[in-house]
């Protein structure tokens, strides 16, 4: 008896303990569902909340497809059993839930609950499971006493016996059966995984299952308010598009299991080989990266190569994809506008146009107009006199609590209401939403402002120029090839000029390094920009960078990029000649020994 109770505080803690975590902002369960030690450990790094040890796991590991856990191969609670016990609890703090199969009309279920609770697992979940049977099967598996009610009955059991229970159910009829037994948590499960080698193909998208998902669990919630729903499978194969799903259906988290342990083993794996086996794959692969973001770079405007813009490159043609809500980040001066235009451009959706309002009200009273039942004109927002286009919302610190509410529900729903009104319009564009503040400061803010909360898991964070001044001559380059002299020919940067830009802080960003040069060319005599043509710069703690001899700052570059000739050359904008030159000139190292 006095296991039975530690165990049954042991699995109401569980459960609370993660109803806890939920109440912290921008947080979504995950369990990870897996098979070795290995990927117990590591699962518990990237800070899994709860781990589902899974005959499935196992056969992923051995390179079959998740599906074949459904097969005879091995008696699974024994089988489960003896890997969880050698490799999954010793090697992680998570709970650990037990993968039970009701199959075997040989095992009495009170006994497999009996040693699932000794072995001091922390809960039961019932897999493998019938849900994934089609349906003759399935009707013969019923007909024979060991289907879906069978797990009914072997997670009541084990809640009886304390310990936490998740259930895997496939459809609404299941879900509400699972609800009624007062299961812990369920797990809605839209499917095999898609992709990978050992995938499987799905006509489910994205947006079918989220919605699919909100309405079963409407009624869970509705049956059992306490019970955690989540999500598993089908077209969810990436953290953005479970972000995605589980923000349109309100889930509370989310249950990979190839996500996690195969389809990431096999991407790395295959890469790595790759990279030692042929190096000129490798190679290719990156040349037509970089092209692809090139080309974003061409379309768009949005120019470097420091590792903050190549990623928000990568968000542009990523994001694109959806119409999903965006917020993006920067201090002003730093291409929010941007960013903005790239993304609209990029989805190139029918019929749409962008709308960029001069100025929204802190009640958002312009967006979403008003009905004018006190007397006034009724007016028009935003949202309705451009229902398909992407508008794009300065301030979204500024709305007022209210606003913030309608904003949520807007994004939920896809409809709205004028402000005294109760009738309810559709709006399917896009809402592209700035904050004008230094990304390092964003957090703080988001805590306290619902409205940032929802939007900041998916947002794309401009930096200060300061901190990407790697990207300056390439920013430079762009501005003055809209610019031609006299002869017609393009306008250059001659090094002392360089040396200023490079010392200045640019407290305006990129906006002022352009609105620089454009002074410049208008002050300067021929094709070449020097420093005495620049206007005058704010004087900054670091101006003595703009003293150092072209000896240092030769150096400086060099240092900076790891003393790679080809990639200092292009930041110096000199040619690789001219560098080696000046290198041996100043007696500097050519060749650079690494430790």
């Amino acid at each position: 008896m006095a296991e039975r109770n530690a165990r049954t505080d042991c699995g109401s803690n569980v459960v609370g303990v993660l109803k806890e975590s939920l109440r912290r902002p921008h947080t979504t369960l995950v369990g990870a569902a897996i098979g070795t030690g290995m990927a117990a450990q590591a699962a518990t790094r990237g800070g899994a909340d709860f781990l589902l040890a899974l005959n499935a796991g196992r056969i992923r590991s051995m390179g079959a497809p998740s599906i074949l856990s459904l097969l005879a191969l091995r008696e699974s609670n024994r089988f489960v059993m003896d890997f969880a016990r050698s490799e999954i609890l010793p090697n992680t703090t998570a709970p650990v839930l037990f993968g039970a199969s009701a199959f075997d009309p040989r095992q009495p279920l009170e006994s497999i609950v009996q040693s699932i609770a000794a072995a001091r697992f922390d809960g039961v979940v019932n897999f493998p499971t019938c849900v994934f049977l089609d349906a003759r099967f399935r009707g013969a598996i019923e007909a024979a006493g060991v289907g879906f009610e069978r797990e009914v009955e072997l997670l009541a059991l084990s809640k009886q016996a304390g310990l936490a229970t998740l259930a895997y159910v496939h459809d609404a009829a299941e879900a509400v059966a699972m609800a009624r037994a007062r299961v812990d948590i369920i797990n809605l499960n839209l499917g095999w995984n898609v992709g990978g080698e050992n995938g499987v193909k799905t006509t489910l998208t994205v947006d079918q299952a989220a919605e699919f998902a909100r309405t079963v669990f409407a009624k869970i919630r509705h049956l059992h308010p306490g019970c955690l729903c989540l999500v598993e499978g089908g077209p969810i194969v990436s953290p953005e598009e479970m972000y995605l799903v589980c923000r349109s259906s309100k889930a509370d988290g989310y249950v990979g299991g190839s996500t996690i342990d195969r389809l990431p083993s096999e991407n790395s794996i295959e890469g790595v080989t790759s990279a030692f086996k042929a190096v000129g794959t490798l190679q290719r692969k990156i040349d037509k990266l970089e092209r692809k973001l090139e080309l974003v770079q061409r379309r768009f405007s949005i120019v470097g190569r420091s590792d903050a813009i190549v990623r928000a490159k990568q968000s542009i043609e990523r994001l694109a994809r959806s119409s999903a809500p965006l917020l993006i980040v920067g201090k002003k001066g730093t291409g929010k506008r941007l960013v903005a235009h790239a993304v609209h451009e990029a989805a190139r959706k029918r019929r749409s146009s962008f709308v960029e309002p001069a100025s929204i009200d802190p009640d958002g009273a312009l967006l979403f107009g008003t009905a004018g039942t006190d007397g006034s004109k009724r007016r028009v927002g935003y949202l309705e006199a451009h229902p398909h286009a992407t508008i794009l919302v300065s301030g979204a610190d500024t709305f007022t609590p209210a606003a913030q509410a309608r904003l949520l529900e807007l994004f939920d729903t896809g409809s709205y209401a004028n402000i005294g009104d109760e009738r309810r319009l559709e709006f399917d564009g896009r809402l592209i939403f700035t904050l004008s503040i230094d990304t390092k400061q964003t957090q703080g803010l988001v805590a306290e402002a619902p409205l940032l909360s929802q939007l900041y898991p998916t947002h794309v964070a401009l930096p200060v120029l300061r901190d990407r001044l790697e990207d300056l001559t390439m920013l430079a380059e762009y501005f003055l090839r809209k610019l031609v002299g006299e002869d017609g020919r393009p306008v250059g940067i001659d090094h002392s000029a360089y040396r200023l830009l490079l010392s200045h802080s640019w407290p305006g960003n990129v906006r002022e390094l352009r609105t620089v040069l454009e002074a410049a060319f208008t002050r300067c005599d021929g094709n070449t920009i020097f420093g005495r043509d620049l206007p005058p710069l704010t004087k900054e703690a670091s101006e003595d960078r703009a003293t150092l001899n072209e000896r240092d700052w030769i150096l400086d570059a060099l240092k900076r990029h790891r003393f790679r000739k080809g990639e200092t050359a292009r930041y110096l904008c000199i040619s690789r000649k001219t560098l080696y030159n000046k290198m041996r000139h100043y007696g500097l190292p050519i060749q650079q020994r690494h430790a």
